[in-house]
C-alpha cells in the first residue's frame, strides 16, 4: 500500500505519516460517499498552535483567531489543487497543522505541489490491542478487594496520602464508552466539569437513535465529562455495521474497559453471568474522563485518530491512553501529534502490541520515545475454574463463566470436520456435540468464537487449552461454561477423552484465586524489543498488569462478538496494561503537575519493579521483555519511589527532533541544515544519545560512549554514586562516577561500554543505578556488539578525486578494503500507463506495468534508480527467475531505489508500475548499475589497507578514482574485511 505520496519541503517540525497497514472489513451498511476516491492526510509546514499557545489557552479567543487562520490556509491549499473544500474531513490545528481529505491519487499529487504543504500522506489504519477473543457458583462474597491496587501498592501508598487523580483529566482514545456503567457514575463529589467546545462536534455524543434505536441519550456529568465521536473518515471509507453505534457509545467493550481501568470509580462490585466477582477500582478513581471514539469494528484510520489527539489537547486532558497500535514507523500522523502533546505536558501511555513473544514486535506509535510504550505482565489474581474428570483427576485453569453438571466430554478433533480440533465456525457436528463438553485447542480462530461454535452445535461447555505451557490463560466472557488451561493439562484431558469409553467431566467455577504464584511474569502475547526501527532506544519502556483485568464492558456488543448483557469482563492485552500506566500518570500528575511528560516517564521507569520473570515463569525477564520493569508507584511520602525519584532524565521538543535526525531524517526538508543547527545548539542527534531513562546501543564496535543528564526534582542536594551491573562480556565505566546535584539543577555524565568478550550480534543486558542520599535511580542497559561500523554510502564529485571512509572496528585482526567499479549508469527508456486499480500484481495490470529483464553474474552491488518529477507516481518491483518479488520501492511520488548486495547469479525482471500516471502514459528513465565483484576498475584503495587493527580502532581508508566522463553517474563499492571475512560494504557514488 502506498504511504507517503509526495513531499513539497518539510518544515523543521513537520513529519510524514507512515502508519499501520491499510485495510478494513467490508461493511454491510455504509454512508453515502463510501468508495469515492480515498483518504489522504495533508501536513502543513507551519507549526500547530501548541508551539505558540499554552494548552490551557487553546480555547481562548486569541487561539480561535489563530485557528481560523490555519483553517483558511488549508482551504487555500484545497482550492489551489482544484479540490472542493467540502471534501475536507478532519482538520488539525492544535497538535498538528493539517487536514484529511477525500480525493484520488491525482488530487493528492496536486495537493503536494501547493505552497505551504509539507507532505501528503495516504491514510491508513490502526487497531485496538486487546487480545481479541473477550464466582463462585454458590455466590459467595468476593475473596479480595481491589487486588490490582493492592498488588501495585496503591492502597497503602498513593491512596493513603489522598492521591487518587483529583483534578486530573484522562482522555481515552478508543472504541467509545458505555456511559451508564457504574464505574462512571457521578456521585456528586467530583469537581465541576469544564465547558468543552461544541462549535464543530458534540462534546457528549450519545443518543443517535435514528441510526441505532438502542443508542439512548445521555447527559455527561462531572465524572464522564465528555464523549466525542471521530469516525468521519471511517464512515466514508469503511462504513458502520447496522449494530454499531454512530455516536460515542461503545459497541465493542474495549473503550469502556480501558477507560474504567485507568480512571473508573472506586470499590464497585463486578458481576458476570449473574455471579458476583471482585470489587473493582480504576487506578485513578478520582480522575475525570473524556472518551474519544475513533475506532470502529474494523479499526481506526490515522486521520480520525489524529483528530482525536488534536481535540483531546484542546479539551485540556492531562493524560491520554492509547491502547491502539500498528506499523512500527517512527514518523506518522499520530506520533507527530503525540510529540506536540508531550511538548505541552500531556502524558501518553500507548500499548506496545500483542505480537510477542518473538523479538522486534513492538508496534507504533509505542516505538517512539516521546510516548510510554507499555508491555503486559501478570499479577497474582486468578479467576479460577477446574475440570474434574470421570476418573477423579482435577485440572485447574481460568474461568469467569458458570459451571456445568457431570457431562460427556469429547475431543473436538473427533467432533466434526476440518479444523474441528480448533472448534472453528461451522466445523462441529451437532450430532456428536449436543449435550457434551467439548475440548478445543487454541489456534485458527478467536477464543470466544470457539465457544460460540460449541454453543451452535449444542455443546454445554468447553475446555480450551493453549499450544504451550508458557502462554497466557484467558478469562473471557465465553458463550458456554468454559475453563482455559495450559497445554500439558489439555493434552492429558485429550488422552482421557479419546481413550475412555463414556468419558465425562464437570466444569466448576472456583471464584477468585489469589495464589497465582507465577507473578509478575511477562505475558506470552506482550510484544518484545529490540525496537523497530530505532533499536538504540529500549522498548517497551515499562510493563504493567495486563492479564485478567476486570473492568467495564458494553452490554450490547456488535457482531455477536461476545455474549450480550454483561457490563463486566476480565480480559487481557497490552490494551489492558496501558491504562494501568495512564492511571498511574494521573496520580503523578496530581502530585507533580509541574513535571514534564519526560520527567514523569523517567520517574515511573527508574523506580519500577525489576524482578519480573519471562513467560516461562522461571527465567528473569530482560529489558526487551518489560523495559525498565513493572510499574509500581510506591508511597508519595517515601524516597526512591515514582513520586520521589530524586533524579530524572528529562527531555524536550528539540531533544526529540535530534532523535529524528538519526531515526526519521525524512521528517525534515533539509535534514543536514536542521540537524546541524540542532547539533550546534548542543542537542544530541544520535538515537543512543537521546537523554532517555534507559541506555540502548545497537551497534558497539568495540567501545562506545553515550551521554546522559539527570535533573534533581527533589528539595535537597543529592550526592549519588554510579553502581553498574555490566552486561556479560562488557566493561562499563561511568564518568564522573559520583555526582552532586543541587535542587532543580542538572548534571551530565558519560557511560562507556567496551566489549571484553561478548559475542557479535547478541544482545546483552545490564543496569546503571545512581545511589545516594536515600535514592536509587535505575536504568537498564542493552548492548549489541558489531564487528565493524562503516558508512553505508559515501559520495564524491569530479572526473578524478578522492574520498575517505571512516570505520570503527569491533574485533582484532587484519583489516583489508577492496574496491569494485566504478561503473556508469545504464539507461532503460520507455513509457508506462496507468494501472486502473493501482495494485501490483492484479489481473488488470496491462500497460500499467513494464517488464525489463536483467542478467546478474558476479555482481558485488546492484542498484536501480527511478525518479520522475511532477504529478507522476511510479513504483518498482524486482522479481527473481521464479517470479517472486525479492525487492521493491514504493515511495511517494517517483523517487524509487532498489539495492542488492552480492545478489545470487541468475535472471531477474524489473517491474515499473504505473501507480499514479493519469490518462496519458508517461516516459521514464530507469537507471541501473551492476558493480562487478572483480577488482581493477576506476575505483581504487589509495591508503589504509591492509592494516592490523585492535578492538575500538578507527580506520581511515582513502579511495580514489580517475578517467571518468563528466555528466555521467558512476557507482562502485568497497568491501571491508577482517581476517578475510566480509564484515560490511560501503557504496561509492560519484557524479562528475
Amino acid at each position: 500500500m502506498k504511504r507517503i505520496i509526495a513531499f513539497a519541503g518539510v518544515a523543521a517540525t513537520a513529519v510524514a505519516f507512515a502508519g499501520a497497514s491499510a485495510g478494513g472489513a467490508n461493511a454491510t451498511t455504509a454512508p453515502s460517499g463510501k468508495g469515492v476516491g480515498g483518504s489522504y492526510i495533508v501536513v502543513m509546514q507551519a507549526d500547530p498552535l501548541l508551539r505558540s499557545t499554552k494548552q490551557s489557552d487553546l480555547r481562548t479567543s486569541g487561539a480561535q483567531s489563530k485557528r481560523a487562520a490555519l483553517k483558511a490556509s488549508h482551504d487555500k491549499v484545497l482550492k489551489g489543487a482544484g479540490i472542493a473544500v467540502s471534501r475536507k474531513v478532519n482538520t488539525y490545528t492544535n497538535a498538528l497543522n493539517g487536514f484529511s481529505v477525500l480525493t484520488d491519487a491525482k488530487g493528492a499529487a496536486a495537493l503536494a505541489k501547493q505552497p505551504g504543504v509539507a507532505a501528503v500522506l495516504k491514510d491508513e489504519m490502526r487497531q485496538p490491542t486487546a487480545i481479541a477473543a473477550a464466582v463462585n457458583e454458590a455466590k459467595a462474597a468476593p475473596s479480595g478487594v481491589n487486588d490490582l491496587q493492592k498488588f501495585l501498592g496503591l492502597d497503602t501508598g498513593a491512596y493513603a496520602k489522598g492521591i487518587k487523580g483529583n483534578g486530573v483529566i484522562v482522555g481515552v482514545i478508543d472504541t467509545g464508552i458505555w456511559p451508564e456503567h457504574p464505574m462512571l457514575r457521578d456521585n456528586g463529589t467530583f469537581p465541576a466539569a469544564p465547558t468543552l467546545d461544541e462549535s464543530e462536534r458534540s462534546a457528549c455524543a450519545f443518543g443517535n437513535q435514528a441510526w441505532n434505536p438502542n443508542d439512548k441519550p445521555f447527559t455527561c456529568n462531572n465524572k464522564l465529562i465528555g464523549a466525542r465521536e471521530f469516525l468521519d473518515v471511517y464512515k466514508s471509507q469503511t462504513g458502520l455495521e447496522h449494530d454499531e453505534f454512530d455516536s460515542a457509545r461503545d459497541n465493542e467493550g474495549h473503550g469502556t474497559h480501558t477507560a474504567t481501568t485507568a480512571a473508573g470509580n472506586a470499590n464497585v462490585q463486578s458481576r458476570i453471568f449473574g455471579v458476583n466477582k471482585d470489587i473493582v477500582s480504576g487506578i485513578a478513581p478520582r480522575a475525570q474522563i473524556i472518551a474519544y471514539k475513533a475506532l470502529g469494528d474494523a479499526g481506526g484510520y490515522g486521520s480520525d485518530l489524529t483528530a482525536a489527539i488534536d481535540q483531546a489537547v484542546a479539551d485540556g486532558v492531562d493524560v491520554i491512553n492509547y491502547s491502539i497500535g500498528g506499523g512500527a514507523e517512527v514518523v506518522s500522523a499520530d506520533t507527530l501529534a503525540f510529540l506536540f502533546a508531550a511538548d505541552a505536558g500531556v502524558f501518553a501511555a500507548v500499548s506496545a502490541g500483542n505480537d510477542g513473544p518473538g523479538p522486534e514486535t513492538v508496534g507504533g506509535p509505542a516505538n517512539v520515545p516521546w510516548v510510554t510504550g507499555v508491555g503486559a505482565t501478570t499479577f497474582p489474581r486468578n479467576f479460577a475454574g477446574r475440570v474434574k474428570l470421570g476418573d477423579g483427576r482435577v485440572f485447574k485453569g481460568t474461568s469467569v463463566t458458570k459451571g456445568t453438571g457431570v457431562k460427556p466430554i469429547i475431543d473436538g478433533t473427533h467432533a466434526g470436520g476440518t479444523d474441528s480440533r480448533y472448534c472453528v465456525e461451522g466445523s462441529l457436528s451437532a450430532a456428536k456435540v449436543r449435550g457434551k463438553i467439548v475440548l478445543c485447542e487454541r489456534g485458527v480462530n478467536g477464543r470466544v468464537a470457539k465457544s460460540a461454535e460449541v454453543k451452535r452445535a449444542g455443546g454445554v461447555g468447553m475446555v480450551l487449552f493453549n499450544s504451550t505451557d508458557g502462554d497466557t490463560m484467558f478469562s473471557d466472557n465465553f458463550f458456554v461454561p468454559t475453563v482455559m488451561m495450559d497445554y500439558t493439562n489439555g493434552a492429558r484431558i485429550r488422552r482421557y477423552a479419546n481413550n475412555t469409553p463414556g468419558a465425562t467431566a464437570r466444569i466448576t467455577n472456583l471464584g477468585m484465586d489469589t495464589l497465582w504464584h507465577y507473578s509478575p511474569t511477562v505475558t506470552y502475547f506482550s510484544s518484545r524489543g529490540p525496537t523497530v526501527p530505532n533499536s538504540d532506544t529500549i522498548k517497551p519502556d515499562i510493563s504493567a498488569p495486563g492479564a485478567q483485568i476486570m473492568a467495564g464492558n458494553t452490554p450490547m456488543p456488535s457482531g455477536g462478538s461476545q455474549p450480550a448483557g454483561q457490563l463486566w469482563q476480565a480480559i487481557a492485552g497490552t490494551s489492558m496494561s496501558s491504562p494501568v500506566v495512564a492511571g498511574s500518570y494521573a496520580l503523578l500528575k496530581q502530585a507533580h503537575p509541574e513535571w514534564s511528560a519526560a520527567a514523569a516517564k523517567s520517574a515511573l521507569m527508574t523506580q519500577s519493579y525489576a524482578a519480573v520473570r519471562k513467560n516461562d515463569r522461571v527465567t528473569p525477564a530482560d529489558p526487551f521483555d518489560t523495559g525498565s520493569g513493572m510499574a509500581k508507584l510506591g508511597s508519595p511520602g517515601a524516597k526512591s519511589t515514582s513520586f520521589q525519584p530524586g533524579l530524572v532524565y528529562d527531555a524536550g521538543f528539540y531533544d526529540y527532533l535530534g532523535f529524528l535526525c538519526d531515526e526519521g531524517r525524512e521528517a525534515f526538508a533539509n535534514p543536514d541544515a536542521t540537524c546541524g543547527g540542532l547539533a550546534n545548539a548542543g542537542y544530541a542527534t544520535t538515537a543512543e544519545n537521546l537523554n532517555y531513562p534507559s541506555i540502548g546501543m545497537s551497534a558497539v564496535p568495540g567501545t562506545m560512549t553515550v551521554k546522559r543528564t539527570v535533573t534533581n526534582v527533589s528539595s535537597q542536594a543529592i550526592t549519588a554514586t554510579a553502581s553498574v551491573r555490566a552486561p556479560q562480556g562488557y566493561r562499563v565505566t561511568v564518568s564522573p562516577a559520583t555526582i552532586t546535584v543541587a535542587p532543580g539543577a542538572s548534571k551530565s555524565f558519560e557511560v562507556s561500554v567496551t566489549n571484553t568478550g561478548a559475542p557479535i550480534g547478541a544482545w546483552r543486558f545490564g543496569s546503571l543505578t545512581w545511589q545516594g542520599s536515600g535514592y536509587a535511580v535505575r536504568s537498564p542497559i542493552a548492548v549489541n556488539a558489531t564487528r565493524i561500523a562503516s558508512p553505508a554510502e559515501i559520495t564524491g564529485t569530479g572526473t578524478s578525486g578522492q574520498a575517505t571512509i571512516t570505520s570503527t572496528v569491533g574485533v582484532a585482526g587484519t583489516y583489508t578494503a577492496t574496491a569494485h567499479g566504478l561503473v556508469p549508469a545504464e539507461h532503460h527508456n520507455d513509457t508506462v500507463a496507468q494501472d486502473p486499480d493501482q495494485t501490483y500484481p492484479s489481473p488488470d495490470d496491462g500497460a500499467g506495468v513494464d517488464r525489463i529483464p536483467y542478467t546478474l553474474n558476479g555482481v558485488d552491488h546492484a542498484r536501480w534508480k527511478l525518479d520522475v518529477g511532477g504529478d507522476v507516481d511510479l513504483d518498482i518491483y524486482l522479481l527473481d527467475s521464479s517470479g517472486k518479488v525479492v525487492a521493491q520501492s514504493t515511495n511517494g511520488g517517483t523517487d524509487e531505489q532498489i539495492d542488492l548486495v552480492r545478489p545470487a547469479d541468475g535472471t531477474y525482471t524489473m517491474i515499473v508500475h504505473g501507480w499514479a500516471v493519469g490518462a496519458t502514459p508517461v516516459a521514464y528513465d530507469l537507471r541501473s548499475w551492476l558493480v562487478p565483484a572483480t577488482t581493477g576498475g576506476s575505483l581504487s584503495v589509495v591508503s589504509g589497507s591492509p592494516q592490523n587493527v585492535a578492538v575500538g580502532d578507527k580506520v581511515d581508508v582513502v579511495v580514489g578514482w580517475s578517467g571518468l566522463t563528466a555528466g555521467v553517474e558512476y557507482l562502485g563499492s568497497v568491501t571491508h574485511r577482517i581476517g578475510g571475512t566480509i564484515e560490511a560494504d560501503t557504496v561509492v557514488a560519484v557524479n562528475p
